[in-house]
């Protein structure tokens, strides 16, 4: 079967940079764990690290941590359906969100009905361009003021998830201001700004004093920045690497077929090389990875084409003698880590 090992040394040397950074400039750190479902080993070497504070898309993951660490962990969530906040009072202590992120007023409004002991810190999502969520921060103060008995945290925002649009000093100076005229239970305020994209302002000490928390996630499991394209310099890049088990190997003689169509992914077929190629069938296709977000780690390996659930790599030029039953490894970056942690069908091996 198909597996993904997951190598710790190397994310956790990403992020001892990223903590010293953040610890030199008094910014909290909350390590984004949405790819991997929070498994419970990946926060487990976390919590071993200093980390205090992980956050997820989904609030079952916390549920399916151990509690320990998860008693011991502050959960953000950082995607909050109402349903996840009507499920709060059903939940085990160490299974709820210790704060939710929300970005609409009938998520406040469900906060406040839950009983106080029970609401969580509510941090709100601030729109500055990304135009996903969040409101806009003339909207805030009166949203506050509206609804005193909601124990706001603070604000948050997000930058080139959806828009490509970078973060800048002239708005995070406004979220700052902003988020200074909210009266918090906890004392001072919450500017959380995420993700990886905000980590060359936070590198070059250009938000210290403006933000108190960096949400992050990639730069950390990957050393890679999406919304720069561009891996990031002096990290570790080689965590996760995928494995794909050999299912067929044969000689195959590649043409253009007579009457062409569409792959079973309603593509066109990918240009191969031509003649007689050595090929190998892994036992995983696009519901498991991608090919565009894997690299191969042998040289002399091409991936020919995928389908839902087979990956075809062309093994003509490799010097390996790969058998059936033998497995092919492929560096797996954000997305095909992320759908590998999703896949039943893949094992996770922590190394």
């Amino acid at each position: 079967m198909a597996y993904i090992e997951i190598k710790g040394e190397a994310f956790l040397e990403n992020l001892e940079k990223v903590q010293k950074c953040c610890e030199r400039q008094s910014i909290d750190l909350s390590v984004v764990t949405k790819f991997c479902l929070s498994d419970a080993r990946i926060a487990a070497l976390l919590y071993e690290a200093g980390v205090r504070s992980i956050a997820d898309s989904n609030m079952a993951c916390f549920a399916s941590l151990p509690q320990d660490p998860a008693g011991k962990l502050s959960k953000s969530l950082i995607k909050t359906r109402l349903a996840d906040i009507l499920a709060i009072p059903s939940l085990p202590r160490s299974a709820r969100p210790d704060r939710v992120f929300v970005s609409d007023e009938a998520l406040i409004e469900a906060v406040a009905r839950l009983p106080e002991n029970l609401r969580p810190g509510t941090v709100l999502i601030a729109e500055l361009g990304d135009l996903r969520d969040g409101f806009y921060l003339e909207e805030i103060p009166a949203m506050v003021e509206k609804y005193p008995e909601v124990p706001f945290a603070g604000l948050s925002v997000n930058f080139a998830c959806l828009s490509g649009k970078m973060p800048d000093l002239e708005s995070i100076e406004a979220l700052s201001r902003c988020a200074g005229r909210i009266p918090c239970r906890t004392g001072k305020p919450l500017v959380s700004v995420g993700g990886t994209v905000s980590w060359p302002l936070i590198e070059a000490g250009a938000l210290r004093g403006l933000v108190t928390e960096l949400r992050m996630g990639e730069g950390i499991f990957f050393g890679y920045d999406s919304s720069a394209a561009k891996p990031i310099e002096g990290f570790r890049h080689d965590a996760f690497t995928l494995y794909g088990e050999i299912v067929e190997v044969r000689d195959k003689l590649v043409s253009e077929p007579e009457n062409p169509g569409h792959t079973a992914l309603g593509t066109e077929a990918p240009k191969r090389k031509s003649g007689k190629r050595r090929c190998a069938v892994l036992d995983f296709g696009v519901l498991g990875a991608s090919m565009k977000d894997l690299e191969v780690l042998d040289p002399g390996i091409e991936i020919a084409g995928q389908t839902f659930d087979f990956t075809v790599a062309d093994i003509t030029g490799s010097s390996v003698s790969w058998k059936t039953g033998g497995h092919i490894p492929f560096r797996a970056m954000y997305a095909a880590s992320s759908h590998a942690m999703l896949n039943p069908f893949i094992n996770k091996v922590m190394k």
